[in-house]
């Protein structure tokens, strides 16, 4: 295995903001308006997307591969918190909706 793409694993964090924890994470994740969870999922999607084309580019076809299909699906939640938060909208608080 290529070494420059090993010690490359090392710049990937095993918590976020402190949170080592997924439940934790996952809680505060999914207590997000509905809106900035629509918001969150199309960044995460997008920034997998882009993960996935620099392995490409480095011809890691099948990590690549693995990361184009785990945003795919990203992409796919995120439609469907789209569609919960247009559900929701018309019963929420103005004061708490984007516009």
């Amino acid at each position: 295995m290529d070494s420059a793409f090993m010690s490359n694993c090392e710049n990937h964090k095993k918590e976020v903001a402190g949170i080592s924890d997924m439940r934790i994470l996952a809680e505060q994740i999914s207590a997000l308006h509905y809106q900035t969870l629509a918001e969150f999922l199309e960044c995460l999607r997008d920034k997998i997307y882009a993960d996935a084309s620099k392995d490409y580019d480095a011809c890691r076809y099948s990590l690549g591969g693995r990361l184009n299909d785990a945003a795919f699906f990203i992409g796919q939640a995120h439609l469907m918190m789209e569609r919960a938060w247009k559900i929701c909208k018309p019963f929420m608080n103005p004061s708490t909706t984007k516009p």
